[in-house]
């Protein structure tokens, strides 16, 4: 392979809306990549488009920071796809932290915490409704052999609880055909 460097283009369509002013960051292992500030009562449709560069056979996590200037009832985040190397991401496995005021929630009815739990921890989907953290985690890599490299060296609990990581490859012949854009 000519290309020594793991140098990925990523493309992600966001869409935020809030009843006040709000900023979103992307993190990339803890780096900050991207951040803007979107004007209440309005809805921003995007594509964060960024270039990254990458240590093979290592996990990553991509964090999407969404916070306003105050709390209102109506505000959403949509990650409407990730695409690193033209390959997609599974939205659905984001780890979740909402920023969830406590004094409000001690005082709704336990249903209601039921329901919201439900909500947040198990049918957000791609669409995140309260302000907080949402992290991605991926491998990124040259080929298959790294990801063969990083389960001999590493010790993840991910494969215990029979999680799939997310692998991107520079290499084309890696890809699964389905994880990828169509041109």
């Amino acid at each position: 392979m000519n290309n020594t460097k793991l140098i990925f283009k990523h493309e992600i369509p966001i869409e935020v809306f809030a009843e006040c002013n709000t900023t979103v960051e992307l993190l990339i292992n803890n780096e900050i990549c991207f951040k803007k500030e979107y004007k209440a009562n309005t809805i921003h449709k995007e594509v964060i488009e960024l270039n990254n560069e990458y240590n093979g056979s290592k996990k990553n996590t991509m964090s999407f920071l969404f916070s306003g200037e105050r709390e209102v009832e109506k505000k959403y985040l949509k990650i409407l796809q990730v695409s690193i190397h033209k390959q997609i991401m599974n939205i659905f496995n984001a780890e979740y932290f909402p920023d969830i005021n406590q004094e409000w929630w001690e005082q709704i009815t336990p249903s209601e915490k039921d329901g919201h739990n439900e909500t947040i921890y198990g049918k957000t989907g791609s669409v995140f409704g309260w302000y907080g953290e949402i992290n991605f985690y991926y491998c990124c890599g040259f080929d298959l052999r790294d990801r063969f490299r990083y389960n001999i060296e590493n010790n993840d609990n991910t494969r215990l609880l029979d999680e799939r990581l997310n692998w991107i490859f520079l290499d084309e012949n890696s890809i699964k055909k389905h994880n990828t854009l169509n041109d």
